[in-house]
């Protein structure tokens, strides 16, 4: 989502600090390259019409970043009468702001955060859901604005790779693990893990041993901004894969029916011959959404087939 607007409501009596704070997030904003423009309409009754236009990227970066670099609190620490205005204007404000713009807001860490109760250290607001995802956009956003340096990043990311390896694969504390291209190889046995995933996680290991070991000096940040992007992809492809397994039947009429899982496919050809995907789905995963045989499609996959009239679901109405 870029651009968008919405409506938010505080108490009228807070009228001007409220559109104090709304020239504030406007020069915030201004300060990117593509800048962020902020405008705003007070409709009276302690409501204002707020609208946002700029990149998505950018729109993210900045209200992630005034919690990254205590922006909220700085801002708060201005204020003559500091915890009334915190908390009847700076947090509904931008608590609305964020509660709109992504799928986990965290906001309820603000209130302690904005009145400086709460140090920022592994909290922002993300559009990742999943456990990984969340902490590799936390640890990205800290690099991207600056705050770690590419050997920290590095470091710090290799290790976050490692632990999602080890979850996934079942790994017990205490015991000693795999090595490092092991861990990739076995994962990629199991769960949905892409070609470019794989040779992402390589480098990424390849890079951190590099730095420990070799004492080079990682000078690469636009290979680190590229290597990220193929990381965003593969966690928020993550949380449409785990979404799509809570859901095991779908309804049509009255009547539900199972899914059908990769490798059950029985599809006619234009002859009417069936044709049998189970030894195809034991070679190679989905060749749509990557998930392997005996697992449920990801929604939109144009290969699940339908239970009931036995047609590509994705096109078919009984959805």
């Amino acid at each position: 989502m870029a651009g968008y607007d919405q409506y938010i409501k505080i108490k009228p009596s807070f009228e001007k600090e409220a559109r104090d704070f709304f020239l504030f997030l406007q020069k915030v904003g201004r300060r990117y390259s593509r800048p962020i423009k902020i405008n705003y309409r007070y409709l009276k009754r302690g409501r204002f019409y707020v609208s946002v236009d700029g990149g998505s990227g950018g729109i993210d970066a900045l209200f992630q970043e005034l919690i990254i670099n205590r922006g909220l609190y700085y801002y708060g620490c201005t204020l003559s009468n500091r915890e009334s205005v915190i908390l009847s204007v700076v947090l509904p404000v931008f608590r609305q702001l964020i509660d709109q713009r992504f799928e986990s807001s965290q906001s309820r860490f603000l209130r302690k955060h904005i009145l400086g109760k709460y140090r920022q250290n592994d909290f922002i607001p993300t559009n990742i859901i999943n456990k990984h995802g969340y902490e590799f956009e936390v640890l990205f956003r800290k690099w991207d604005l600056g705050a770690m340096s590419n050997k920290d990043y590095i470091i710090e990311l290799d290790a976050l790779l490692t632990h999602f390896l080890l979850n996934k694969l079942g790994h017990s504390k205490g015991n000693k693990s795999l090595n490092f291209n092991i861990l990739v190889k076995e994962l990629s046995k199991r769960y949905i893990m892409f070609s470019d995933t794989k040779a992402t996680f390589h480098r990424i290991h390849q890079m951190r041993v590099g730095a420990l070991h070799r004492l080079e000096v990682p000078r690469t940040t636009n290979k680190l901004g590229s290597l990220s992007i193929n990381l965003f992809r593969y966690f928020q492809y993550i949380d449409e894969f785990e979404e799509s397994r809570k859901y095991k039947t779908i309804k049509s009429g009255r009547k539900r029916y199972r899914r059908i899982k990769y490798g059950e496919e029985r599809f006619a050809d234009s002859n009417g011959k069936i044709i049998d995907w189970s030894d195809t789905a034991k070679e190679r995963p989905c060749g749509d959404c990557g998930v392997k045989e005996g697992q449920l499609h990801v929604d939109g996959c144009d290969v699940e087939q339908c239970p009931k009239c036995k047609e590509p679901l994705l096109g078919c109405y009984h959805k």
